[in-house]
């Protein structure tokens, strides 16, 4: 009677086991709910993306073209001027005085002249009565034609005085801001080709940008337009601009390759009415190489990379995530252009990426385009 109770205690204990162990069996969790959207398709431009420098179209040193005392400067640094403005005066009385000399001997030519003509004059009618001979009359018209000579010389050296007392008084030869002078008033100018720069104008209403591109790419996207047609167009932003708020036209190609670097330059012409560009800035330069019709795009967190190279999560038509292999193209804003490895039909996991696996159910839930 001993040994069969524990028995018996011990069948009734295995048997309510058993029944516990019926109720608490492992139940498999439901599959994640993951995002899946399926690609975007539209035109895409592809962009190629360089730096460059800024230069100011046009700049015109302003010299002096005659050697004297700087009387006066008449704008500030940093002005803009117009063309014609005056600049600076260099003192023109000893200018003067040289022109009034040659004046005078102008003027004394030109008597010496009516003198010779009258003369000759007469001795030619005398040698047609034959009260003189021919050799006289030959003489005194050559003596007129000297005089004449010699007014003429006379008369171009007056008019190279003159221009030296118009060369004191130098205006602005275009309009655009003015850079300071290392010179004032009562400085000596224009003696050497040190002291002949006076200062120079920028006319910064329109600048040049440019950069290399190489070879390849010129071969792709500029020789690649139709002949006859407009240069392509350039986008241009500086390191403080969101985007390429400038936009420019090439307008000049290098005729040979670098051979060091395999590039050849390209300048683009900027309009710069608001003068918001000077010359000297580094930009960052973009310009449209092709564009891709009908390419797929899927937002560029869906993207991931790993050793093997970029994939994407897609869910199959059995709820079960596989990992495509996908080939990059560019950016277009929030979006990344799919080359190879999608189609639009696919369902791309664009959110719940982390409990997404490849092999592992999931439950696919749609989002709107």
């Amino acid at each position: 009677m001993g040994l069969r109770y524990p028995a018996a205690c011990m069948t009734a204990f295995m048997i309510l086991a058993a029944s516990g162990c019926g109720e608490n069996e492992f139940q498999r969790p439901p599959p994640p709910p993951v995002a899946v959207a399926a690609p975007a398709q539209r035109d895409v431009v592809e962009y190629a993306q360089f730096t460059g420098t800024t230069r100011v179209a046009t700049s015109i040193e302003v010299r002096a073209r005659v050697s004297g005392i700087l009387r006066e400067v008449r704008f500030q640094s940093g002005d803009m001027v117009l063309e014609g403005e005056p600049l600076f005066l260099i003192d023109p009385e000893p200018f003067i005085a040289a022109r009034d000399a040659l004046q005078a001997q102008v003027e004394r030519a030109q008597a010496d002249l009516r003198l010779a003509e009258t003369k000759a004059e007469r001795v030619e009618r005398s040698a047609r009565d034959g009260a003189v001979s021919e050799i006289q009359a030959l003489e005194a018209r050559a003596e007129a034609d000297a005089a004449a000579a010699a007014l003429s010389v006379a008369q171009k050296e007056l008019a190279i005085k003159q221009l030296d007392v118009d060369y004191t008084e130098i205006s602005a030869p275009i309009a655009g801001l003015v850079e300071r002078s290392p010179f004032s008033e009562g400085d000596l100018v224009g003696d050497t080709a040190d002291t002949s720069l006076l200062t120079t104008i920028h006319d910064d209403s329109r600048v040049n940008v440019y950069f290399a591109v190489s070879d390849r790419l010129y071969l792709q996207a500029i020789r690649a337009n139709e002949p006859g047609s407009e240069p392509p167009l350039v986008e241009i932003g500086t390191e403080v601009d969101e985007g390429f708020p400038f936009e420019g036209r090439i307008n000049y190609v290098d005729p040979t390759v670098d051979v060091d670097t395999g590039t050849i330059q390209l300048r683009a012409a900027v309009e710069n009415q608001e003068r918001r560009l000077v010359g000297g800035l580094f930009v960052r330069i973009r310009f449209p190489v092709r564009t891709l019709e009908a390419a797929l795009l899927v937002p560029q967190e869906a993207v991931g990379a790993d050793q093997i190279g970029s994939y994407v999560l897609v869910v199959n038509e059995s709820g079960v995530v596989e990992r495509r292999h996908v080939e990059l193209g560019p950016v277009d804003g929030a979006d990344r252009v799919i080359m190879s490895g999608l189609s639009s039909n696919d369902r791309v996991i664009v959110r719940g990426l982390l409990q997404a696996r490849p092999g592992s159910a999931v439950n696919p839930q749609p989002v709107g385009p």
